[in-house]
């Protein structure tokens, strides 16, 4: 079902996932592996974002949410009510949806193209066996999540706009300094 507020969607434990739904996004195999968590787990998995044409198409089926987009002001409350944000994608520019996953303290697990923003700060797997494994151990493992939750809220201390602003310039300042004649 397509759901537009956070209100409606279901109160059981749930992963997430938010991001433009594309070929690259990987979601296939993350639906594949929340099946496999959902044989022994009663838990949803919430598809959030813009869907492009060359979309994987999903049928309905009990506990696979698929939102569309949701207005920036209820994202806070999705993130932080997770029991982990799953961002498996193949490759991203930067992943920005892990980095507010990340400011809202939600656990993460995701791909490794993800490890330059993410750090030490996410659960790494790639393909459907180890992201099965990943989201198995947070449903089977609750008393571990406020230590990946410490861990991504820590990780997100490290990126600011000021921090942004400040290391931009210096890269400017160092390509003048090289390049002035």
């Amino acid at each position: 079902p397509w759901l537009a507020r956070v209100e409606t969607l279901p109160r059981r434990p749930y992963f997430l996932f938010v991001g433009t739904l594309e070929p690259r996004k990987n979601l296939p195999v993350l639906v594949e592996a929340w099946r496999e968590v959902r044989r022994d787990h009663e838990v949803d998995l919430i598809l959030a974002g813009r869907r492009r044409a060359d979309a994987p198409a999903f049928p309905e089926e009990a506990g696979l949410c698929q939102t569309g987009e949701i207005p920036d002001a209820q994202l806070a409350e999705l993130y932080s009510g997770a029991l982990a944000f799953v961002y498996p994608s193949l490759y991203e520019g930067f992943g920005l949806p892990l980095l507010e996953a990340m400011q809202c303290g939600a656990c993460v697990i995701a791909s490794r193209a993800l490890r330059e923003v993410a750090g030490d700060a996410a659960i790494y797997a790639d393909g459907s066996e180890e992201l099965t494994w990943a989201m198995r151990d947070m449903v089977e493992h609750p008393e571990r999540m406020a230590e990946q939750r410490a861990l991504s809220l820590a990780r997100a201390r490290d990126f600011s706009w000021e921090r942004t602003a400040r290391l931009t310039h210096s890269v400017y300042e160092e390509a003048r300094r090289r390049f002035a004649r």
